[in-house]
């Protein structure tokens, strides 16, 4: 009788135990899968890879609101890519600022242009006073 009675506790010592161990591991695991808990990224990619025109979107998973600085710039003979792409350079053709709430996304559809060629869509921002660049390109 009173074996039964230890296995019993025993039972239920171990469901218990592996209730709250699944409990646990959940938690952490929702957290870890929060893309803005104690991260710090920003995605930017085309609305529609197969159809540029549609735009860029851009994500701030920084933990803070920025100012994003989208542009479209011109391939040319003078840029070696990615080193020379920025907003602040002469043949930028359309550019755009906006500030994106962390957490959050900004889409910017530029207006294609009309002269045929490959084209290059630049984001700017600064994270902790480091100006940072990201790049991509489509052919027109």
């Amino acid at each position: 009788m009173a074996i039964k009675k230890y296995l019993r506790i025993a039972e239920i010592t171990v469901i218990l135990a592996v209730l709250a161990s699944s409990y646990l591991l959940f938690a952490y695991e929702r957290k870890n899968h929060d893309p803005d808990y104690n991260k710090n990224w920003v995605a930017f990619y085309f609305v529609d890879p197969n159809v540029p025109e549609k735009g860029v979107t851009a994500e701030n998973h920084s933990g803070q609101n920025l100012d994003f600085q989208f542009c479209l710039v011109p391939d040319s003979d003078d840029l070696m890519e990615p080193n020379d792409l920025s907003c602040n350079i002469q043949s930028v053709e359309q550019t755009v600022t906006k500030n994106i709430t962390a957490g959050e996304k900004g889409s910017w559809a530029y207006s294609m242009p009309e002269k045929p060629g490959k084209y290059w869509v630049v984001l700017q921002y600064k994270d902790a006073d480091l100006l940072k660049t990201k790049d991509l390109s489509f052919q027109n």
